[in-house]
């Protein structure tokens, strides 16, 4: 359930709260790249959270979503709890909250004095086919990128005889950031948590058979598809082992296709100008746009 209306319009409110904290801190602790931001800055994300990489199946790449944003204006979005059958729904469960002005400026300050502020890459020999975990920073007009090998797969100690001091820290204070991160308390909220509604989406189409998360139809019926022909809409998903097609659906196409989507899981088959198709969506997040994977 969303608060009451302010006096002022909630996202004005926030800005400016956000410029004094901002100013409490100092001006090294300023995460606006200018003393006076313009509504663009709202959908610019401070910090973003993704896995890279890893033995998968190809779809799974194309699918992916970071595992948290937090944007300028405080919005939150993450990835929710997943209903535990198979195949599981076809559209993500995607969430979003809205952190107050000042815990924002604590997760700023924290990364700083985490030594977060910078690009470098932790590498950990001996365990292969993991994923990358990357977190992403956009501060002071500089954007950085912390990414560690097998954060998750891994203790936090390089093995015997190939111990790095300073890529162990790099690699507990990464680690620690991103729980402290992903598990906030409510009280640095100032709504409930509710489900993000994208204004775009894209769907990745493949000929049944060939995306990995495409089995069959399992004595589910068929689902027609609506819209352009699922073979030729959209451009060619190039550099991948499956033979994809992406489009981007919005606008009154999305209002259309949405129901359907929603109502299907991972394994229905769609409809297209007589061939069947298995599809990937994956909703466009405020700063996100186009096809590219």
């Amino acid at each position: 359930m969303f608060r009451s209306a302010l006096r002022i319009p909630r996202l004005a409110a926030f800005l400016l709260a956000v410029l004094a904290v901002s100013a409490c801190v100092g001006t090294a602790g300023a995460f606006f790249p200018s003393p006076s931001p313009t509504p663009a800055d709202s959908d610019r994300p401070i910090f973003r959270v993704t896995w890279e990489g890893g033995f998968v199946a190809p779809g799974a790449f194309l699918g992916r979503l970071p595992v948290i944003v937090v944007y300028a204006d405080g919005r939150v979005i993450v990835q929710g709890p997943q209903i535990d059958i198979y195949p599981g729904p076809l559209m993500p469960n995607l969430q979003q909250r809205t952190l107050s002005a000042d815990a924002l400026a604590r997760l700023v300050k924290l990364a700083r004095d985490k030594d977060l502020l910078r690009t470098v890459h932790y590498d950990f020999p001996t365990i292969a086919d993991a994923t990358d975990t990357v977190l992403t920073i956009n501060v002071d007009g500089m954007t950085y990128r912390v990414s560690a090998y097998a954060l998750n797969e891994a203790a936090m100690d390089l093995p015997a005889g190939i111990a790095d001091d300073a890529a162990t820290k790099g690699r507990i204070a990464l680690r620690e950031f991103i729980d402290i991160l992903t598990n906030l308390p409510a009280s640095d909220y100032i709504d409930e948590e509710h489900p993000y509604v994208a204004k775009s989406i894209q769907v990745y189409a493949g000929r049944t058979g060939i995306l990995p998360n495409g089995g069959g139809p399992l004595d589910q019926p068929a689902i027609l598809w609506p819209l352009a022909d699922l073979a030729t809409a959209g451009v060619a998903v190039v550099d991948r082992a499956v033979d994809v097609r992406c489009q981007v659906i919005t606008g009154d196409d999305l209002t259309t296709i949405l129901p359907l989507l929603q109502g299907a899981n991972a394994l229905s088959a769609f409809i297209s100008n007589g061939e069947s198709f298995n599809l990937i969506v994956r909703p466009l997040l405020p700063d996100e746009d186009g096809c590219a994977a």
